[in-house]
């Protein structure tokens, strides 16, 4: 839970004059300045999840310009050490979701591997024909009835993605009747005899668009990462597409790989 901000009493928050006068002025102010907020963070002053002051009131602190301040809370949100959500201000962010999603393993087991918690909330359902867009990567055709699920997903209570699933209906009848705040890969299986993998997987990074930003309570245009994966059941047939629009300083991509170098030639 979001904590209000308060000044631990044994943080020195202001920088000295003396100190600044011994810096070289060759390096912006604001980068000092965010160098000096990184270690108070670093030290474990303040915990994830705390909630930074105003602007104006770390300018007064700081006896420097509210510019300044914003150059160096954007350096810092950039770095993933701090977040920010649209009307409610700066935060202490958390560790980033180690995720790797060539893994054969639900987002929710993922994450409750690493000791933290995994929320989800159904945004809509619906079942509608299948568009030119989902016949090509569903392999379907146009015109046959597809599922399209929307959720968010939160991690310790922060909302980290937002994520579009496109299934064929014809596959899993009656899937939309079933809760869909639980793992679909499970749900899937047990109900449909549905044996999820991974095939195609796309990523870049991106901007976020009104709907994906709306609902991770994030500016329009703030940067993201879209990842795309395409799943295929035990025979190798697609059976869904899955969109994802993550926070970018919510994630860590983690992709392990097991190739082995083949022996060097021998004369």
């Amino acid at each position: 839970m979001n904590r209000a901000w308060t000044i631990p009493e044994t943080t020195l928050w202001s920088i000295p004059e003396e100190t600044r006068k011994s810096w070289d002025r060759r390096i912006p102010y604001y980068l000092r300045f965010r160098d000096h907020f990184a270690a108070v963070i670093e030290a474990g002053a303040l915990a994830p999840g705390d909630k930074l002051p105003p602007e104006r009131a770390l300018a007064e602190e700081f006896s420097i310009t509210r510019v300044t301040v914003h150059q160096a809370l954007i350096r810092m949100e950039a770095e993933g050490l701090i977040f920010r959500e649209e009307r409610r201000g700066w935060f202490i962010s958390p560790p980033r979701v180690r995720y790797d999603p060539t893994a054969n393993t639900s987002f929710t087991e993922s994450v409750a591997e690493q000791g933290r918690v995994v929320g989800t909330t159904v945004l809509s359902k619906r079942e509608v024909p299948a568009s030119q867009w989902e016949s090509t990567h569903l392999g379907c055709a146009v015109g046959d009835p597809t599922f399209i699920i929307s959720r968010l997903r939160t991690v310790d209570g922060r909302a980290v993605l937002v994520e579009q699933i496109h299934v064929k209906a014809e596959r899993c009848p009656g899937l939309l009747d079933y809760p869909l705040d639980q793992s679909l890969t499970d749900l899937m299986s047990e109900k449909f005899g549905i044996v999820e993998h991974r095939a195609e997987i796309n990523m870049r990074p991106t901007a976020l668009s009104e709907i994906p930003a709306k609902a991770l309570g994030v500016a329009v245009g703030t940067p993201g990462l879209y990842l795309s994966r395409t799943v295929l059941d035990q025979f190798d047939e697609v059976v869904e597409l899955d969109q994802e629009f993550w926070r970018h300083d919510a994630i860590d991509i983690c992709v392990s790989a097991t190739g082995r170098r083949k022996p060097e030639a021998t004369e």
